[in-house]
């Protein structure tokens, strides 16, 4: 998900859906720490809400996917299309969680005590 979400469109960066990939990045880097600051320092359910940021490039992508445009970045628009909608079911799927008051860490594997444990 990191090559395809956040290296991948620098490489594609003369495509409109690729810039606008690299600024909802941006978007989501900005909320998520503030999601992270109001959450008392804690990655929750919530953390994803960033990620919405993402439904404009999704979209963008999904358009590109039926024009003449060079056919490696169709591929890759393919790829990132599918990657964001997957991820955005989970966001989902975490937000209506914390909503119905789940208040838990997303991180796995992080050793209960440890200060991101939650």
């Amino acid at each position: 998900m990191q090559i395809v979400l956040i290296a991948l469109p620098l490489v594609f960066l003369w495509y409109h859906a690729a810039r606008m990939l690299v600024l909802a990045q941006f978007i989501n880097i900005g909320v998520a720490f503030a999601v992270f600051v109001a959450e008392g320092d804690q990655v929750t359910r919530l953390f994803g809400l960033g990620h919405a940021a993402w439904a404009v490039p999704m979209v963008l992508f999904a358009r590109d996917l039926y024009t003449d445009k060079w056919l490696p970045y169709r591929i890759y628009a393919s790829v990132a299309a599918l990657t964001i909608a997957i991820s955005l079911v989970f966001d989902i799927r975490d937000a209506a969680l914390w909503m119905g008051g789940d208040r838990g860490s997303t991180l796995v594997g992080v050793p209960e005590g440890h200060p991101l444990y939650r």
